[in-house]
């Protein structure tokens, strides 16, 4: 019995086999190995996009990571790396990459020669056609803003901010001292000497990272030569040997030569610059809006705007202008487009300014006085309304060459310990 009944069991499994061998045949049945390649599922990486920008370690920063977190996280088929560098730091390294080719995919810019040198070296991402797709999305932006990145009728770059260079101030030692905010430069020398007579440092300065020095010397020579001075420098059509340059470089170092700035100015980076100012250890600090945020959190500090020199110049026209985020040639256009639209939409903007302080570039964003500390809201309806025109940074408007040149002849003009007018002419003669 046992074995009849082993006997039919063998025949029965003998079966199955055989059967389940004919589906398979007639391709009833495939296994997960037999699976046509095409008909898996796409197991893609998504896209990564190096995004370099300027290290500010304030709410400005803070905003733009909050603003890649999200976009990382809503975008699986995206994913943003993002780098800050300190500002020095950031310019040299992006001389280093464009020199080498290796770009990251975007990059923070300043509009001027220093970005029309990488666009001539076919290095930067022309947007002009990813633009016109989106023509909704270019109607947002002043047109101004993105002229100041158009070279040759193509676009190169998105501008994100404009920014001011202002005065700002301590009211409380103002007040101490009855000292009204100056219009004129002579008034400003008076503010100053009063400051120094009761042992105030008058200006705060970091002369570490040499582009705030330029500050002065840029406002000083605008003041007395104008804009044409400049722009023809920039052009080649003139040169530094201006009288104007040679006058704004004489009227700088009688502020060095009267100890005017903190003493050690030259070994101050900007963030020990601030924390003197913000101190009160001195009274006055020429400085970009981008610290409006970290100015305007101190009720003592009010804002001015550059008095005119010797009956020369218009208060209202400002050292500054436009930064914005552009695309390397070689990345992902497509991709690196879709990062920009993202970070520069109203949405992540008004973030930006509520926080910041700093001017968009982006018509109608709805400011809420509600999401902002009141004296940052009132900074920036005032700068909205006053400037006439801008004049750009000197350090950017000209070549990288002439640019290294310019930063080197102001520190020595902020550092040697005597200078004459025939030395000082002859240090702007070698910015060629």
């Amino acid at each position: 019995m046992m074995r009849a009944r082993k006997t039919k069991l063998w025949a029965l499994a003998v079966l199955l086999v055989l059967l389940l061998l004919a589906i398979m045949s007639k391709g009833c049945f495939t296994s997960a190995s037999q699976t046509p390649q095409a008909e898996l599922p796409a197991l893609t990486a998504p896209v990564k996009i190096t995004f370099w920008n300027q290290e500010t370690n304030d709410l400005r920063q803070e905003v733009v990571k909050e603003s890649i977190q999200t976009f990382n996280q809503t975008h699986p088929h995206i994913q943003i790396v993002p780098y800050f560098y300190e500002g020095e730091t950031y310019k040299a390294k992006l001389r280093v990459a464009a020199i080498s080719g290796k770009m990251p995919d975007l990059f923070y810019y300043w509009t001027g020669d220093s970005f029309k040198y990488m666009v001539d070296s076919q290095i930067v991402a022309d947007l002009t056609d990813l633009m016109q797709e989106k023509p909704a999305y270019k109607k947002q932006f002043y047109p101004e803003a993105l002229q100041n990145s158009t070279y040759y009728e193509r676009l190169y770059g998105l501008p994100h901010t404009t920014s001011h260079v202002v005065f700002w101030y301590n009211k409380r030692l103002f007040a101490q001292f009855g000292i009204t905010p100056p219009e004129t430069w002579d008034e400003l020398i008076l503010a100053a000497q009063t400051l120094l007579s009761h042992g105030i440092s008058p200006f705060s300065i970091s002369g570490k990272e040499r582009w705030p020095l330029l500050n002065w010397y840029a406002y000083l020579s605008n003041r007395l030569g104008g804009t044409s001075s400049y722009e023809h420098t920039i052009k080649g059509t003139g040169d530094f040997t201006d009288p104007s340059f040679i006058e704004a470089a004489l009227l700088f170092r009688e502020l060095v030569n009267k100890k005017m700035f903190v003493p050690g100015f030259m070994g101050l980076d900007r963030k020990m610059a601030d924390a003197l100012f913000l101190k009160g250890e001195a009274a006055m600090y020429l400085q970009g809006d981008w610290a409006a945020e970290e100015m305007l959190s101190n009720t003592d500090i009010g804002y001015f705007r550059f008095p005119t020199v010797h009956g020369k110049g218009d208060r209202t026209v400002y050292y500054g202008g436009s930064n914005g985020w552009a695309i390397s040639k070689y990345s992902n256009q497509q991709a690196a487009f879709e990062v920009l639209s993202y970070m520069l939409s109203i949405e992540e903007r008004k973030k930006f300014v509520e926080a910041s302080g700093q001017l968009p570039t982006l018509k109608a964003i709805p400011l809420s006085p509600n999401h902002m500390k009141p004296s940052i809201y009132e900074y920036v309806k005032f700068i909205e309304k006053d400037p006439s025109r801008y004049f750009g940074y000197y350090d950017q408007e000209i070549d990288p060459r002439r640019s290294q040149l310019l930063l080197d002849t102001v520190v020595t003009m902020a550092s040697a310990q005597t200078l004459s007018k025939k030395e000082i002419e002859d240090l702007l003669k070698q910015i060629r």
